[in-house]
Formats: C-alpha cells, structure tokens, sequence
C-alpha cells in the first residue's frame, strides 16, 4: 500500500536532470544539452517539456518588479520506458529567440550610447535571469517530476 502511495505522488519514481554546458553564446540560435531519467522503478514516460524562460527584473526595494518571458519552448510526446535502476539520456537541441527592449536595441546599435545606457541599467537594477525548465508526464504519477538550471550566457 505504501509502495502505492509513492508511486502516486512520485516519490522514489522518475527523476528528471538536466545537463548542460556552463556558457552559451548570445549569437547561437539553439540551446544544446541532456535530459536525463532515472528510477528505482520502471516507469513510462508519456511525454517532456522544455522551456527556457527570461526573468526580467528592474527596480530596488519594494519598487522591484519582475516578468517572466519564454524564450523558447520543445515537447516531445513520444512514450518511452525507463528501467529501473537504469538511465534513460536524450539529447536536445532546442531554438529560442531573444526578446530586446528598446533600450537594448539603442545600446547595441550605436556604441556611442551604449556606455550611457549600461549605466542607466545598472542604477535601475535591471537584469535578466535565464532559466531552462523541464517537466516530464509519468504515466500513473500525480506530481510531475522536473528540473530546472540557470543558463549562462555571454
């Protein structure tokens, strides 16, 4: 019965990680890297989803804002078995399109301004955080396994 229990709700069911390189390069148009699954038990996949998500944040103090925008987006729904005590690797190649705000277009189309607008960023506390998620659907599971890593760029 409380094999059962686990198996629900996911607890010592699929695992999902995700493995990718340290940096990427603003100019690449994909993210590359590994979904990896595992069990103690078999289980079957039914399907995965990645996205990579722009967390956009201005502001100092309570006057911090945020907003979060997807860059890029791949599911996959073909149904795969994952052994137990086994690893199941699938490598991706996932497009994504950067979102610029007008100040990023100035800056990066005219070097003169582009000193002033860094500067304009950086008092305003504006950054962006990226972030590559992915969920799996386990079939017989309630809670969805997932992972999620902070993607570098430079």
């Amino acid at each position: 019965m409380l094999g059962k229990i686990k198996k629900v709700l996911g607890i010592e069911g699929v695992k999902v990680k995700l493995q990718l390189k340290d940096t990427y390069e603003r100019s690449e148009e994909s993210i590359t890297g590994k979904v990896i699954f595992t069990t103690k038990t078999d289980a079957k996949v039914r399907s995965y989803r990645l996205r990579l998500i722009e967390t956009y944040v201005r502001g100092r103090g309570k006057a911090k804002q945020s907003d979060d925008y997807t860059l890029g987006e791949l599911q996959e729904s073909e149904t795969f078995e994952v052994n137990a005590n086994e690893s199941v690797e699938i490598v991706f190649d996932m497009p994504y399109d950067f979102i610029q705000s007008e100040m990023d277009k100035i800056q990066r189309g005219n070097f003169l301004t582009a000193g002033i607008i860094s500067l304009a960023k950086k008092i305003k506390g504006v950054k962006s955080i990226y972030t590559l998620q992915v969920e799996a659907d386990i079939v017989g599971t309630k809670l969805d396994p997932f992972d999620k890593a902070i993607v570098n760029f430079h």
